[in-house]
């Protein structure tokens, strides 16, 4: 009866000692890829938040990843924070990396609110006769000469620069054609 203790009390020391000897090789591999991990960190060149902040900067990363399974059940959506929300933020996130700013079709704007401007494609070409119209918005109607814009879209700034004299000229003559506002960015107009 005693030996069958003093076996019991060593394979329970032996047991411990492989537990503590694992979670000892567990937590020096942890440590050896964090190491890893806040070198890459600091020596990459395409992200300056992780170069500035190696280790909490991927961290924020994989947090803002994890964001949208969060706010699906728990949290706001991606269009209720203010002054700028989510999607805002993150559109910009990309033109910032250089990466397309395009979005597919679709919405995550409440649709619903009045004032919100909707593009339904149409199947059919409209008669002339079945148009109608938008009222003019005035801009300013408390001044001494309001701005009355006559159609709500229009083409918005661009950097004459950036854009080839073709490309410039087909949206000018598009514009004229529409009856809108073509806006060069530029603070004046493209020759």
């Amino acid at each position: 009866m005693n030996g069958d203790i003093d076996k019991g009390k060593a394979m329970t020391a032996d047991f411990v000692y492989w537990l503590f000897t694992g979670m000892g090789w567990l937590a020096g591999l942890v440590f050896l890829l964090l190491g890893v991990m806040f070198v890459r960190d600091l020596t990459q060149t395409h992200s300056s938040v992780r170069r500035n902040f190696p280790l909490v900067g991927r961290m924020c990363y994989f947090l803002e990843g994890q964001g949208e399974f969060f706010r699906q059940y728990f949290f706001a959506h991606d269009r209720q924070e203010l002054p700028f929300n989510r999607a805002t933020r993150s559109w910009v996130y990309r033109k910032a990396k250089g990466l397309p700013g395009t979005i597919g079709f679709g919405s995550t704007n409440d649709l619903r609110e009045p004032g919100s401007i909707i593009f339904v494609n149409s199947p059919y070409a409209i008669l002339e006769s079945d148009l109608h119209c938008a009222p003019a918005l005035v801009i300013g109607p408390q001044c001494r000469h309001p701005f009355v814009v006559q159609h709500i879209v229009n083409i918005s700034g661009m950097s004459f620069g950036a854009l080839s004299s073709r490309a410039v000229e087909a949206l000018s003559i598009g514009a004229a054609e529409a009856g809108v506002w073509l806006n060069t960015g530029e603070g004046g107009l493209s020759p």
